[in-house]
């Protein structure tokens, strides 16, 4: 994989998490989660986002400019509307919290799923703080689906320990759910006509020193995972097509740029991009 050039574009935070992309303002936003913000930058200046983020972790958008944050300080799934109306999507299972929402991905139908594992709870995170004291309430670490018209919460997956990345591919008939827990791999299930996951099949296996935690799939369903200081590339059978070194811990990535030749990468106290050689 040829890759034109790797920029660090800012640094000084504690850990980055969840580049969002914003297609229609042409800036990345991403978490700043222990300093409880989120940054942007508009390929000149970085900027803050909002001041009070509730320890936001993942961020998405959805095909109308809407924004979509897990919260994992208030613990619950909220929407910044194209017009700047911030409102609160869901916040409890059975009548339960949630531990803390972590990353997040929306079906063209508008239907939400994401990650809930416990690395908000400072419990649960030793360490640094990602959230507030609490416990969990329904009893696991789940992967939830949320329809927005029904208002409808269901639990999906309740097998992984520490569910964490989540992303469909372009067809939206595969979703990718890596694990970060006591074993550490890549998860793929069918997603049929009602957006039931089956079929669940490991994907890839990693080792303790690389864990997978953000994930996301370019327009040749290429998966790309954060593994460790780097990135993982798949084919879409399972094969490593390629590895991307980066100089810390990686946590998540996501493509844009007006081309959509840029990769952004979260990693530890920095924000990288890398200029490709394809658009994606």
């Amino acid at each position: 994989m040829k890759i034109k050039k790797i920029t660090c574009i800012h640094t000084g935070s504690i850990w980055t998490e969840g580049p969002c992309y914003l297609k229609k303002k042409n800036i990345l936003i991403w978490s700043d989660i222990p300093n409880n913000r989120i940054l942007s930058y508009n390929f000149k200046k970085i900027r803050i986002f909002k001041k009070i983020s509730n320890f936001s972790n993942g961020i998405t958008s959805d095909n109308k400019g809407n924004i979509f944050i897990c919260e994992q300080g208030t613990r619950r799934i909220v929407k910044i509307s194209r017009k700047n109306k911030y409102s609160i999507i869901v916040d409890n299972f059975k009548k339960k919290k949630f531990n803390s929402p972590n990353d997040i991905c929306i079906h063209s139908s508008g239907t939400i799923f994401f990650t809930d594992p416990p690395y908000g709870l400072r419990k649960y995170n030793k360490k640094r703080i990602e959230g507030y004291d609490g416990e969990m309430m329904y009893g696991g670490c789940y992967v939830f689906k949320y329809n927005p018209r029904q208002k409808k919460i269901q639990a999906v997956v309740t097998n992984m320990d520490r569910p964490n990345g989540i992303a469909f591919s372009n067809d939206e008939r595969k979703i990718y759910i890596t694990n970060s827990g006591k074993k550490r791999f890549i998860k793929s299930f069918k997603v049929d006509k009602n957006l039931n996951l089956k079929k669940p099949k490991i994907f890839a296996k990693t080792t303790k020193n690389k864990t997978f935690d953000g994930i996301r799939v370019d327009k040749n369903n290429k998966i790309w995972a954060s593994c460790g200081k780097g990135i993982k590339c798949f084919l879409d059978n399972g094969k490593i097509f390629d590895y991307i070194k980066l100089p810390e811990i990686v946590s998540n990535l996501e493509f844009g740029g007006t081309n959509n030749d840029c990769l952004f990468i979260t990693a530890s106290t920095s924000l990288y991009m890398l200029k490709l050689n394809s658009k994606n």
